[in-house]
């Protein structure tokens, strides 16, 4: 049975925490996971079959084709839709994860109805955090790392706590102010153990399509059936390690309020 962390953990200790949320969550939040793998699968195999599963020419050719593709209103139209679905799904599986691991919210009906109902300002945070993104990267790529680092708990300060779009960045960037290392530090052993992971799928995929090179509709289906199997169990790894990074950082706040609230105390 998982239970919550009372006190700031070590580096080696959030991530033991993050693995602990992971496997306790992962009954809930295969669900969602596997709604939000579903539609960018679909997404994608509808795209392979529009742009054309053999398309004449290769590389640049195929991606200007894709870009084209974009820019026809219902492509655009099919884009936002998926975007709007999966940012709503991402906002349950954050809900279920922490419903799962001690929060509120119990039910996988109301991490659903809280996803879709948090949509508008998910979007505005996502809108604003990308455009800080943007602005840091073309300035240098030392100020764009900085803003992944300082705003990346936005999603679960806006999901878990009800923080509304330029709260859930304020939030995460006080959170992580003084922090920004050891957030950091967490998030890139994070990354690369997914993206072991991730090299592990495609060596599976590799396999899989071996067969198929001459039938590329069948090869195509193959992939983004094993994308969306693999999502399932690679979606709720990363965000178990932002909620434990998030809680953990909460404690850490907390514990300094608490010991500046002892010290404003007169002497006796």
């Amino acid at each position: 049975m998982y239970v919550r962390p009372t006190a700031p953990l070590s580096i080696g200790g959030v991530l033991d925490d993050s693995i602990r949320v992971y496997r306790a969550s992962f009954s809930k939040c295969w669900v969602p996971s596997l709604l939000v793998a579903a539609v960018g699968g679909v997404f994608g195999i509808w795209m392979s079959y529009t742009l054309g599963v053999n398309p004449v020419g290769a590389g640049r050719a195929k991606a200007l084709a894709a870009l084209n593709l974009y820019r026809q209103p219902t492509v655009m139209g099919i884009y936002l839709l998926q975007w709007l679905l999966t940012t709503a799904l991402y906002g349950a599986l954050f809900v279920a994860q922490d419903g799962a691991t001690g929060g509120k919210v119990q039910g996988l009906g109301e991490a659903f109805g809280i996803g879709f109902a948090r949509l508008g300002r998910s979007l505005l945070a996502t809108v604003l955090f990308t455009v800080f993104l943007i602005v840091g990267f073309l300035l240098l790529l030392i100020p764009g790392f900085y803003v992944l680092g300082a705003f990346c708990l936005w999603p679960v300060a806006l999901y878990v706590d009800d923080a509304g779009g330029t709260a859930s960045l304020g939030a995460s960037y006080e959170l992580t102010k003084g922090n920004w290392w050891r957030t950091s530090i967490i998030l890139t052993v994070a990354v690369i153990i997914i993206l072991v992971f991730t090299m592990l799928v495609g060596l599976v995929i590799g396999i899989a399509v071996t067969g198929f090179r001459h039938d590329l509709a069948i090869a195509t289906l193959i992939i983004q059936l094993i994308a969306i199997v693999a999502n399932v169990f690679y979606l709720p790894m990363y965000t178990a390690v932002l909620i434990s990074i998030y809680r953990d950082l909460k404690l850490r706040r907390e514990g300094g309020d608490l010991a500046a609230k002892l010290g404003a105390l007169p002497a006796n």
